[in-house]
């Protein structure tokens, strides 16, 4: 029986393959990727035919829709496994402001409505309304549905106060038909998979933990941002099912010879995907996967020969058209674009400031017509600008190297008031469009990338992995954060296996997951010393804490940024953060500070020791305040998790529990 490392947050992203742009650093598979042409496949087996529900949050869609404009449509693109088709889309309307009489009308991209969703007036007796809208009429092409949706507010006579708002939540897609097994590599990792199972031989070797961690990173890179379970098993020699169509097995064995990937029991619900090979060319099969080429393998079996390292300088300027957001808004009163800005397109390493050239076109403002655009990341304006009878915009401002090292998202609020006799509906909207040639530049501010909010960017181009072997269940810990950083990144992750030494000495980014005793030389923000948790506040405070703790930290180490998977205690203690961390709506880097703790109780706190995220490595004057008041803060947090665990302490009262802070790791 294989034998699981324990629950671990449950990954996942969209079934394109994504196109790597020439400028970002990478691995190139060149040289030979055989595509071996075997036996043709049976073909695929259905499952029986049944109703599958989804969940926003797992198709990569989020958690809700939020429509802040009416009469603008908001596109979703909906998931749809293999051999099914959409049914029914249900959801709830969490909340409406400034509607009256309001509905949301649903269609497809040929503007064919397929249903609506009345929008009640919230009140003391209205605190929500369910909904239903059938999908069965919404075509699907290449594994994906397309929806349009759009709020209509006929009971609003003027278009000029507060926008419209209305958020849907609790949302799911059900799914009819029957899901198809894979019948050849291409399909095995098609549009939606509900998990994926990496199955390895006890105690894997460097080659195969390798091998492991790299199909992880491009299993979350291709799905991104779905949340994929993906978790690494150890197994016996008994061969493992999928138990859901859903579902798919890989299974990584070390063995003499040639490297080679096959499908076995291909089109059957036992396919499992086999990739092998010795020491050295195990790893190599990653190739196929990580440079989205599994397309060409449309056969049983395939094989990569040769990759080369192929580093490409990545670029300092990117375009407003490289970005995946809305770049024109047709406003009457205000509106709010986001473009999508992403700093992990931009140049790899550590970040500094980006100088932004903002180039726009919009409908002149001409007499008593007023109107604005605003730049805002993080919640600071960056630049405000009137907009006149010109018709065009060109200025520059800059996004401080701080926010972007925090991947900040980058707005433009519009506003428009044309004059009060004209305000209403029959009132022409102002279109405000930004040139997809306007630029995005990079250059070299020094930042210290500590705190959660500093990955990715402080993994980029390649992460160092170190475990310490101090528990089997390691690789999957370091599985499951490198694929919610992953998820948080537009460019493919790069792990390396290296030696723990190796690790702590390095100036490249790094995870390390790490018995905390073994790991002191990294002085993370919480630490152990002397068989005590020392936490480094502005007083140095050494705690005895019964049972030890579980901790996730992210800090800035020899100019790189570490995550550190660690405990002081017992390897139990690491459960809740991950069970944490999966619950939560973002990743890892949406975390706010850079400690994640649970003491024996199991209680999570997530405080923040020595910075919330990025900080600009310039002597800043009249500061100090802060860092008293995240000291305070995390005083506070500790004296919980001291509570909790001396509380549960004396309730146990007995010998032979955990080990004690510094003590040895209990597996």
């Amino acid at each position: 029986m294989p034998v699981r490392h324990r629950d671990r947050c449950r990954p996942a992203k969209t079934a394109a393959a994504r196109t790597r742009r020439s400028w970002a650093t990478q691995l190139w598979a060149i040289a030979l990727i055989a595509i071996v042409f075997g036996t043709v496949a049976a073909p695929a087996a259905a499952a029986p035919d049944a109703t599958t529900t989804l969940g926003w949050r797992q198709l990569g869609l989020g958690t809700t829709i939020h429509i802040d404009a009416q009469d603008v449509t908001t596109g979703v693109t909906v998931p749809v496994p293999e051999g099914m088709s959409p049914t029914i889309l249900r959801g709830t309307v969490a909340s409406a402001t400034n509607v009256s009489d309001a509905f949301i009308q649903v269609a497809r991209t040929d503007g064919t409505i397929v249903g609506t969703i009345p929008v009640p007036v919230f009140g003391p007796q209205q605190l929500s309304a369910p909904f239903e809208v059938p999908l069965t009429s919404i075509p699907v092409s290449e594994g994906r549905a397309d929806l349009r949706l759009t709020l209509r507010n006929p009971g609003e006579d003027t278009e000029c106060g507060p926008d419209p708002e209305v958020t849907l939540t609790n949302l799911d897609v059900s799914y009819a038909g029957a899901a198809q097994a894979p019948s050849n590599i291409r399909d095995v990792f098609g549009s939606v998979v509900r998990g994926v199972t990496i199955y390895t031989p006890r105690r894997p070797s460097v080659a195969v933990s390798q091998t492991a961690l790299g199909l992880v990173a491009a299993i979350a890179d291709h799905y991104r941002p779905q949340r994929v379970s993906v978790d690494i098993v150890e197994m016996s020699d008994a061969a493992p099912v999928a138990g859901d169509p859903l579902q798919r097995v890989v299974v990584i064995r070390e063995q003499t010879g040639p490297g080679g990937i096959r499908l076995e029991n291909a089109g059957q619900p036992q396919a499992t995907l086999v990739v092998s090979g010795d020491q050295q060319s195990l790893p190599k099969q990653v190739a196929l996967f990580r440079e989205n080429l599994t397309g060409l393998a449309q056969t049983t079996s395939a094989g990569v020969d040769a990759v080369t390292e192929r580093p490409v300088q990545g670029s300092d300027t990117v375009t407003f058209g490289d970005f995946p957001g809305r770049l024109t808004a047709d406003v009457l009163g205000t509106a709010t674009l986001t473009t999508g800005f992403d700093p992990t397109v931009l140049a790899l390493g550590r970040p500094g400031q980006v100088k932004v050239h903002l180039l726009a076109r919009y409908t002149p403002v001409v007499g008593e017509a007023r109107a604005s655009v605003t730049a805002i990341s993080g919640g600071e304006v960056l630049t405000s600008k009137t907009l006149d009878a010109s018709g065009s915009l060109d200025t520059q401002f800059t996004i401080p190297a701080a926010q972007v090292a925090a991947n900040e998202p980058l707005e433009f609020q519009i506003s428009y008031e044309p004059s009060a006799a004209a305000c209403t509906k029959r009132s022409v909207p102002l279109t405000f469009q930004i040139e997809p040639s306007s630029t995005a530049s990079a250059d070299a501010t020094p930042v210290s990338m500590g705190g959660f909010s500093s990955i990715p960017l402080g993994w980029q181009p390649t992460v160092q992995v170190a475990l310490d072997g101090t528990d089997p269940g390691q690789l999957d810990a370091a599985a499951q954060l490198l694929a919610s950083v992953q998820r948080s990144s537009a460019t493919a992750l790069s792990p390396m296996l290296v030696p723990l030494d190796q690790a702590i000495r390095s100036g490249s980014g790094a995870l390390i997951v790490a018995d905390a005793a073994n790991v002191q030389a990294l002085n993370p923000p919480i630490g152990t010393e002397d068989s005590s948790t020392r936490i480094d506040l502005a007083a140095k405070v050494r705690t005895a804490l019964p049972g030890g703790l579980g901790t996730i930290q992210a800090f800035a180490q020899n100019s790189r940024t570490v995550v550190l998977v660690s405990t002081s205690g017992s390897w139990k203690l690491v459960d809740p953060l991950l069970a944490f961390l999966d619950a939560q709506e973002g990743e890892l880097s949406n975390l706010r500070g850079d400690v994640l703790a649970a003491g024996a109780a199991g209680q999570t706190e997530l405080m923040t020791i020595r910075a919330d995220g990025p900080q600009t490595e310039i002597a800043q004057v009249g500061t100090s305040w802060l860092v008293w008041l995240g000291a305070a803060v995390a005083v506070i947090g500790v004296a919980v998790l001291v509570g909790a665990g001396v509380a549960l302490h004396r309730r146990r009262g007995r010998p032979g529990g955990v080990a004690g802070v510094g003590g040895e790791a209990v597996t």
